[in-house]
């Protein structure tokens, strides 16, 4: 046996209807959604820290959560899911398993939205599987880079922000900057100014058009935030 077998053994052991954990037992892929993202967070700052033992570890993590799931699941098991990996880099990468040519990173990139829109074929905008989850700034980044392979990016964040300014008196008794979004008489939640937001999400846009990564650069910016925090401690 192998340790990712041997991993699996450890998991259907804790999922034994008799002999298992009744914790692991309780679980269902919802209540262990949160736990996914933060472990994904955790392995985010071992590879900011540079500690390989560090990623080593959250790679474990991370995986122990895949095969949990994996374990939980009734119509599929961690082969179906390696299976499911396996088939799409190998479709998503005809540059190596087929007979197209990508020499540079930006032919890699072609390559793969052209095989990746070929599979989605059934998608009706290219917002379609983008994480509602995700963190706004995140989400954002993401929404631009989809805005910005159809090519209209700037006129669409730019007409979010005439929108917004436009109708920001419309949620004045309301609530600060509500904003054109927000119907008349509508409860706005306390502290939601929309007029801020659609003004960040402008920097946003301007971050990327000078080739800043908005995250990243925040996250450094906050890492800076609680050094100095700490330093006062």
């Amino acid at each position: 046996m192998t340790a990712v077998s041997d991993l699996v053994a450890v998991v259907d052991r804790l999922l034994d209807p008799d002999s298992g954990c009744v914790w692991n037992r309780s679980q269902t892929h919802a209540t262990l959604a949160r736990y996914a993202v933060e472990e994904s967070y955790e392995l985010v700052d071992a590879i900011d820290a540079g500690d390989d033992e560090e990623l080593r570890e959250e790679l474990g993590d991370v995986l122990y959560q895949v095969v949990l799931h994996a374990g939980l699941a009734e119509s599929f098991d961690l082969e179906d899911v390696a299976a499911g990996a396996r088939d799409k880099m190998i479709r998503r990468h005809p540059h190596v398993f087929g007979d197209e040519r990508a020499d540079t990173v930006e032919d890699v990139v072609r390559v793969w939205r052209a095989a990746k829109a070929a599979e989605k074929s059934s998608r009706r905008s290219v917002f379609d599987g983008v994480p509602r989850a995700m963190p706004p700034l995140e989400r954002a980044v993401k929404l631009l880079e989809r805005l910005e392979e159809r090519g209209d990016a700037d006129t669409v964040v730019a007409s979010v922000v005439a929108r917004v300014g436009a109708g920001a008196g419309a949620g004045a008794d309301a609530g600060a900057g509500a904003g054109a979004d927000v119907p008349a008489g509508a409860d706005v939640p306390v502290g939601v100014d929309v007029a801020w937001g659609s003004a960040m999400l402008a920097s946003v846009a301007e971050a990327r058009d000078a080739g800043v990564d908005p995250i990243a650069s925040l996250r450094a910016a906050v890492a800076e935030l609680e050094s100095a925090g700490r330093a006062g401690e």
